[in-house]
């Protein structure tokens, strides 16, 4: 008799979450199961439940795949380490979105999902607001209130990923630099440090 094919965690995860956007979050169990080469009670033996199943599959990591990449400011100047910033929430929210609305409309428990979720924008609110003030301890941004220049930053980019997702647009980056790179200009001018005005009696002497 041949021996069951081994998987890991990660496999089943990625097929079930790769089914679920494909056909929704009804999709049948044995169908993932199938692409595994496994049954639906082996599954279930893994992860317990299929909601439980749902929401490990689903549900974005704690730390947003973005931290990483920034946790450093450099010389360049504001809008372009915006625009390189914006870029990465960007595929960032266009991968956990589609997840996030799946789990919305499964039928899960609402507490149970997003007490899962919980830590992800936490700690991403949290490594933006870090790193904003970082800019501003090198004399880029001009603030005395980062916390809200993060919320509104994360807000306009996860609005705008929810309504391209929504009227079925694509949400490839390629599409979107132009209003990515609209959103850097608008936040480095709002936050850059404001120049002294010219005094008139100085340019009239």
């Amino acid at each position: 008799m041949a021996r069951p094919r081994l998987i890991t965690d990660e496999q089943i995860l990625q097929t079930m979450r790769a089914s679920v956007l494909e056909q929704g979050p009804a999709v049948s169990l044995d169908l993932v199961a199938g692409k595994l080469g496994v049954t639906g009670p082996a599954l279930l033996k893994r992860f317990g439940t299929r909601q439980a199943l749902m929401i490990e599959a689903l549900k974005p990591p704690d730390e947003p795949t973005w931290v990483q990449a920034h946790r450093e400011v450099d010389a360049r100047p504001l809008e372009q380490q915006l625009e390189a910033l914006f870029t990465d929430i960007w595929v960032f929210f266009a991968e956990a979105v589609p997840c996030v609305m799946a789990l919305r409309a499964s039928g899960i428990d609402d507490q149970l999902w997003q007490s899962a979720l919980r830590p992800g924008p936490i700690r991403g609110l949290g490594a933006l607001v870090k790193w904003l003030e970082l800019a501003k301890a090198h004399a880029l941004v001009e603030s005395d209130d980062v916390e809200t220049a993060a919320s509104a930053m994360l807000g306009a980019l996860h609005m705008r990923i929810i309504t391209a997702h929504l009227n079925r647009q694509s949400t490839a980056t390629r599409h979107h630099r132009k209003p990515l790179r609209a959103l850097a200009v608008f936040f480095a001018s709002a936050l850059a440090p404001r120049r002294a005005a010219p005094n008139p009696r100085l340019r009239r002497a």
